[in-house]
């Protein structure tokens, strides 16, 4: 302590500085390294996981050729720039995208492996590779499915990484060192500024001590003086703070608007180069970096009608509004607002424009069009027979009791179906309305057997077989009802569409967590060309042959909506001539 206060007050102050502010500036600089290292390996762990189960997917499917899964590997591996590794439950390496499976050990007892034997979702480390002598990210998920059990390893180099950061960190140190030394110089110009005044007292102090009493020392004076100072500056720091506080929100709040706008926002200026680009418009335009700033719109658009629109507008200055359809994306169409920029003289000093993405809107115009054309026509066409044969009735005065009873018959057919179509439709709104679904546990086989014994005398009638192929009890989350309503409309459309004699089987299994239903008859199939339109409401294969049937055209789409709402997927497999396949998922109880 006496050491220390025999330096001077700005020695002592200049000391304390370099101390703090070193420590400060070397815990930031390990701090945000650290931070951005680990930032770097969560990006790396997500991609390898990622990867990894499409990986898992491929290695899955049923058509997936095992015979050839190193050369499948290396392929793969060279694709994604990543080292593949299959290993069987054994450790036993099957395949590797770089080395030589004769010239790996087994790898059972890596750190990676043995994290998902113990119930992880998947495994990872960090060490050096004993074959490539690099430090590597290691991440593993399990395979485990009828084809293959085993795990799928990929690696990433860390090289990159650590060559990144440690340019990092050098120049952070450099940058640093120079914010050190401008610190320096600013706190002994500081100190000059506060030490100065005080020696000045400090001697007149001292001659006041050495006995020169005539000497008067204003430290009131001084102190007023140096007080009015302090109130002056910690105002005007206040105010000064008050107004950087203002700037700061409003310049967060219109960021903050851009940022989280749903709707494009560039503007440019009266050259017609970039100044600002909101995220929504970067996204619309599929704009992958800022270095378009500063550039021209033809240069980062190539859209020679965005450059014409801000042309326009600022030619004109005034607000137009333009539909754009988006080169390379025909689908896409944005509804775009142009104006032009004034100064506070009035003068064109750029343009902006707001993009709004109206492509889902003009889809769902569309299928509204379409649903109320086909609804329109399906309401039309029972009426129009209903109102027909009424007509006949009543203005060509038939007595024959028969022709009226067939007359009538006919009328109710229609009226029937006029019924089904408007439950249909009620029933499919109602899956469409977007309510809540609660799903709970039941047994599945008790619904099929209930469904099949319902439609059984139907299919007697047609000399159709019905079977059943039902594994052991599964329970699964469903809405029973709905569940068997999809089951109704699958079996009655296969008891309409196969030919008497037939066969239709009901086959439920098993599949990881999930329960596949499979309905296969041996009817008329469905082409396929027409397979992916089937579940569209009214869309018909045969629309005469549908319509003379009995069918809506609803039923299908009514199952795709209670499969989806139960967070699953139905399918189709048709082959024309000889049958079809519907198959749905529905999730396990564990």
């Amino acid at each position: 302590m006496l050491k220390w206060n025999k330096y001077s007050i700005r020695r002592q102050l200049i000391s304390v500085f370099i101390i703090v502010h070193v420590i400060f500036l070397l815990f930031l600089i390990f701090y945000y390294n650290y931070s951005l290292r680990q930032s770097y390996l969560g990006q790396v762990e997500d991609s390898l996981y990622h990867q990894a189960l499409l990986i898992r997917e491929n290695i899955s499917a049923d058509n997936f050729q095992f015979s050839n899964i190193d050369q499948w590997a290396r392929e793969v591996g060279g694709k994604i720039e990543k080292r593949i590794t299959i290993i069987n439950r054994d450790g036993q390496v099957i395949a590797d995208s770089v080395f030589s499976v004769e010239e790996m050990d087994n790898h059972l007892g890596r750190p990676e492996i043995q994290a998902v034997l113990t119930g992880e979702r998947s495994g990872k480390d960090i060490r050096q590779s004993g074959t490539l002598n690099i430090d590597m990210y290691y991440l593993v998920v399990p395979v485990n499915n009828e084809s293959f059990s085993g795990f799928i390893r990929l690696a990433e180099s860390l090289e990159d990484i650590d060559a990144v950061l440690n340019t990092n960190i050098k120049n952070n140190i450099s940058f640093f060192i120079i914010i050190l030394i401008l610190y320096l110089f600013l706190i002994w110009k500081i100190t000059s500024n506060i030490i100065n005044p005080l020696s000045q007292i400090t001697d007149q102090v001292r001659k006041m001590a050495n006995g020169n009493l005539q000497e008067e020392i204003r430290l009131r004076a001084n102190a007023n003086e140096i007080d009015t100072l302090a109130r002056a500056f910690n105002f005007m720091a206040q105010q000064l703070k008050t107004k950087i506080e203002q700037v700061s929100a409003e310049r967060n709040r219109a960021e903050a608007i851009l940022t989280n706008m749903v709707d494009g926002l560039l503007v440019t200026d009266k050259n017609l180069m970039i100044k600002l680009v909101n995220p929504a418009a970067r996204k619309m335009f599929s704009l992958q970096d800022k270095e378009f700033l500063g550039k021209s719109i033809i240069e980062v658009f190539r859209y020679h009608e965005i450059e014409d629109n801000f042309m326009k507008a600022m030619e004109e200055n005034k607000l137009f509004t333009a539909e754009l359809q988006i080169p390379g994306e025909p689908n896409k169409i944005l509804k775009s607002n142009f104006v032009a920029i004034n100064n506070e003289r009035g003068q064109v000093i750029g343009a902006l424009a707001v993009f709004s993405d109206i492509t889902e809107l003009r889809r769902l115009e569309n299928l509204r069009k379409d649903f109320v054309a086909n609804v329109s026509h399906e309401l039309r066409t029972p009426l129009t027979s209903i109102i027909g044969y009424l007509d006949t009735i009543l203005e060509n005065e038939i007595n024959e009791l028969g022709t009226i009873k067939r007359f009538l018959n006919i009328i109710k057919k229609e009226a029937d179906r006029l019924s089904l179509l408007i439950k249909d439709l009620l029933d499919l709104s109602k899956l469409e309305s977007g309510g809540k679904h609660i799903l709970r546990p039941a047994f599945l086989n008790r619904h099929i057997d209930n469904v099949m014994l319902l439609l059984e005398e139907r299919a007697r009638e047609k000399e159709i077989i019905l079977e059943k192929n039902l594994e052991s009890e599964l329970m699964v989350y469903m809405i029973p009802e709905q569940i068997e309503q999809v089951l109704i409309n699958l079996l009655e459309n296969a008891i309409k569409y196969t030919p008497a004699g037939g066969k239709i089987k009901v086959r439920v299994y098993s599949a990881g967590d999930k329960a596949v239903v499979e309905v296969i008859d041996n009817g008329i199939g469905i082409p396929a060309a027409e397979q992916e339109r089937i579940f569209e409401r009214f869309y018909r294969v045969d629309k005469a042959r549908s319509r003379a049937l009995g069918g809506t055209g609803i039923g299908l789409s009514i199952v795709k909506h209670i499969i989806e709402n139960h967070r699953n997927k139905i399918e189709v497999e048709s082959e024309e001539g000889q049958g079809s396949t519907f198959r749905f998922y529905l999730d396990r109880v564990r």
